[in-house]
């Protein structure tokens, strides 16, 4: 089951580390450190694979709810976190 996941990380920004995130699934990039991805991976599998030749930067990643949330962002994180949103049984 996809799980969406908050990535966050301090760089300067480089097209390989990104063309990495961009490959886990459906995503949305915010900021410019900022992403949040749809993935079957775990967070430590994102990890695993998105800083392979990256292994010093300064990166976290936390698993979101798409339940509950609030706030005043640009409306294409909103459209991703609707599309992305768990349904209920």
């Amino acid at each position: 089951m996809k799980k969406v996941y908050l990535i966050q990380y301090h760089s300067v920004d480089n097209q390989l580390f990104e063309n990495k995130v961009k490959s886990l699934g459906e995503w949305v990039k915010y900021f410019s450190d900022n992403w949040i991805v749809s993935s079957e991976l775990s967070a430590q599998e994102i990890y695993d694979k998105i800083t392979e030749g990256f292994e010093n930067k300064s990166i976290i990643i936390i698993e979101m709810s798409t339940e509950n949330y609030y706030g005043r962002m640009d409306p294409k994180i909103w459209n991703f976190l609707k599309m992305n949103k768990k349904k209920k049984l």
